[in-house]
């Protein structure tokens, strides 16, 4: 009986050497395969988090962009519509009143006298001509104006008497020996005056636009 025993614990410890042997470096292997499969995953969800991250940068660099060509856009188009609108009161509104203001003051036959004396005196003094005529505006009477001009100024005409002009206002002198005009008819007195007062007209307006 004792001999059967003592077998039966042979057996048994070979038994466990065996399972030892089989089982162990299969345990091991599988521990190394998990602690590689472990880190290959902290890897993946390492390299995960950094592409998401990149990817995060990058959407918001690209909104960042977006933003700034949307801000420069409205931006421009903000300047745009100032300058649409300077130029639409710079047509409208300045001209306009320009024009409506030098016609109204130059189609007086007090004023267009008054420019033909001038003239004709500045002629006269630097004896610049000697054959000339005086227009005046086609809404001026010329007869009114040559009850206000001096008899010398009127005997000095090539017409003894003022002429009507295809203008609107203000006057011309021609000098026939000259091949020449002298022009302050309305448009050449727009001309002047708005080349001096636009400059301050748009800055008043624009002041703190600018």
């Amino acid at each position: 009986m004792e001999n059967l025993d003592t077998g039966k614990d042979k057996i048994k410890k070979i038994c466990e050497i065996l399972k030892n042997e089989s089982l162990q470096p299969a345990k091991e292997e599988a521990q190394k395969i998990l602690e590689v499969a472990e880190q290959e995953a902290r890897n993946i969800i390492r390299d995960a988090e950094a592409k998401a991250d990149s990817i995060l940068q990058a959407s918001k660099a690209k909104a960042t962009k977006e933003r700034e060509l949307f801000d420069n856009s409205i931006r421009q188009a903000f300047q745009q519509g100032v300058e649409s609108l300077r130029q639409e009161i710079d047509n409208k509104l300045f001209n306009k009143e320009l024009t409506h203001w030098v016609n109204s003051q130059t189609a007086e036959p007090h004023l267009a006298a008054q420019l033909i004396t001038a003239l004709v005196n500045a002629l006269e003094k630097e004896g610049t001509s000697a054959d000339f005529s005086a227009l005046v505006p086609s809404t001026v009477p010329p007869e009114k104006v040559n009850t206000l001009l001096l008899k010398h100024v009127l005997e000095k005409l090539r017409e003894k008497s003022v002429v009507v002009g295809d203008f609107l206002g203000g006057v011309q002198l021609k000098l026939h020996d000259k091949k020449m005009t002298l022009d302050l008819s309305d448009a050449a007195l727009k001309e002047l005056i708005g080349r001096y007062v636009r400059k301050d007209f748009r800055e008043i307006l624009f002041r703190h636009n600018d």
